[in-house]
């Protein structure tokens, strides 16, 4: 891949990366906007290294990274400060922003509600896009942990799910377990 591909995905991907940064980062916009930018530098530079194996899915990997990146950069001691979001700064995408504001603020008041690890769960996996034994690892914990972890935050987001899908945060093919 190139720098003609590169941008194409970023084109491409960057509205849905942008939605699951958001939720991920607790509605922070600017450490949203910092994953998915952090993500693409890692992507290029994971492109340009020939010692790196191939990637398969781009758009997997990218899902998987920006949460990630999301997670470490908002820290541990913000969980989802619904007050923030009508403060924040208008992202770059005022369509995107204004869809999500409701969506977010439902299914945030829906996270807040969950504890830690059930919330971690479900971002690694539906978010990042990660297996059940890769949120296990990535959780250190069993991989029974993580059924019972998912369930809990699956139930407390079952009434929000079509809008999550039509945001492209959550799709069925993720819940059947592919990457993408």
């Amino acid at each position: 891949m190139g720098e003609d591909d590169v941008d194409a995905l970023y084109r491409t991907l960057y509205r849905a990366l942008l939605a699951k940064a958001y939720l991920a980062a607790g509605s922070r916009l600017r450490v949203a906007e910092d994953a998915v930018q952090e993500a693409f530098i890692q992507c290029r530079r994971r492109m340009a290294d020939p010692a790196e194996p191939p990637v398969e899915h781009w758009g997997s990997w990218l899902s998987a990274t920006v949460v990630r990146e999301a997670l470490r950069l908002r820290g541990t001691e913000v969980l989802f400060d619904l007050g923030r979001h009508d403060g924040a700064p208008a992202a770059p995408d005022m369509a995107v922003e204004a869809h999500l504001k409701e969506v977010h603020r439902r299914t945030c008041t829906e996270m807040a509600r969950l504890d830690e690890r059930p919330r971690r769960a479900m971002v690694l996996r539906f978010l990042a896009g990660l297996t059940p034994a890769e949120v296990a690892e990535e959780m250190g914990i069993a991989r029974a942990t993580v059924r019972v972890h998912i369930a809990e935050a699956r139930r407390a987001l079952e009434p929000l799910r079509a809008e999550l899908e039509r945001l492209g945060i959550v799709s069925d093919e993720k819940e059947a377990g592919g990457r993408g």
